[in-house]
């Protein structure tokens, strides 16, 4: 791509541009800093991907629990060869995994003296996340059209940096609220530049999410600080503290969280009420810059009403099963 050509076509100056920030978050700054993943003690052997090839029913016992039913179930593993598991479950149990020829199935490898032991852990679900992802895609390119589709690659561009630099930074010895600040900045100016192009309204969304992210930062961590939340409250954290032997600050990994939780909420607010602000100028660009504040104040307050209700329903259904524990456990709403 030349020169000339950057700057006849703006649209590729600003791809250019938001391309060589992501080199430079996921590839080039990783390089400099030296990042270094220790290798975590696993609780277990890692699973691996097999395809089920035959299976045997070998025996069916009742019991006081229901039916065990004993298999004989072989499995071709991705890496190659094929292995014999002796396995049994409860029929029609939801935890047991019901296989047949030529489903997908998890399976780890149990090292003993007398050889190699392997056990189905559970299904895989590789083919039918990659369906969903590619339908999801379609759909919204379908509707959006080529917002549509630079929004999911605006969306790929902040998988690649949690995964190729927050992540790799905290298990590095980063701070993890330095780290995902750095991340978090680096998405919101590629998510926005990409969804809505290189202009004065995006300047002002990605404005006002910095100055809201900030804000964001010093209200969670007095909320942590104030609570004396230790981030060791979920079974993940506890593991994660355990297999990196408490080297990773599980307060900041907290305060990390919420961080990237509450980016995605402000990139949609941020983004909406700054073209609210100019498709109110362009409308009436009479209007003194207090009015149109003022109308575009009347407008934030109905889209942070419905936002912290979103906020409480998609936290509630991803901690659905916590609550309903906590409901018909007897203990204290602190806790």
């Amino acid at each position: 791509m030349t020169l000339r050509t950057l700057l006849v076509h703006p649209h590729a100056l600003t791809y250019s541009a938001v391309a060589v920030v992501l080199v430079l978050t996921i590839a080039v700054a990783p390089a400099i800093a030296g990042f270094v993943v220790p290798p975590l003690n696993p609780f277990g052997a890692p699973s691996t991907e097999a395809e089920v090839v035959a299976v045997e029913v070998t025996g069916r016992q009742q019991s006081e629990v229901g039916v065990i039913l004993s298999e004989r179930v072989t499995v071709r593993l991705s890496g190659g060869g094929e292995a014999t598991i002796e396995r049994q479950y409860i029929e029609g149990d939801p935890v047991g995994v019901h296989v047949e020829p030529g489903d997908g199935v998890l399976v780890t490898a149990d090292e003993t003296p007398d050889g190699t032991t392997y056990f189905i852990a559970d299904r895989s679900r590789s083919l039918a996340l990659w369906v969903l992802l590619v339908a999801f895609a379609a759909l919204v390119t379908l509707v959006g059209r080529w917002r549509g589709l630079w929004s999911i690659v605006g969306l790929a561009a902040s998988f690649l940096v949690i995964v190729q630099f927050i992540i790799p930074a905290i298990l590095s010895g980063w701070n993890p609220v330095v780290a995902t600040v750095i991340g978090a900045i680096v998405i919101a100016f590629t998510t926005l530049v990409l969804a809505h192009g290189a202009n004065w309204k995006t300047v002002a969304a990605i404005s006002g999410t910095g100055v809201s992210l900030a804000l964001v930062i010093v209200f969670a961590g007095f909320g942590v600080a104030f609570t004396e939340l230790t981030g060791l409250a979920d079974e993940h954290a506890i593991a994660l503290n355990i297999l990196s032997d408490s080297t990773i600050d599980a307060r900041g990994l907290l305060l990390a969280s919420i961080i990237i939780g509450a980016l995605g909420v402000l990139d949609d607010v941020t983004a909406t009420q700054a073209s609210t602000v100019f498709e109110l100028h362009r409308a009436n660009d009479h209007l003194s810059a207090t009015e149109l504040l003022g109308r575009a104040l009347n407008v934030g307050r109905d889209h942070i009403a419905s936002t912290v209700n979103t906020l409480v329903l998609a936290y509630a259904g991803a901690a659905l099963p916590l609550i309903v524990i906590l409901s018909v456990q007897p203990e204290p709403l602190g806790l």
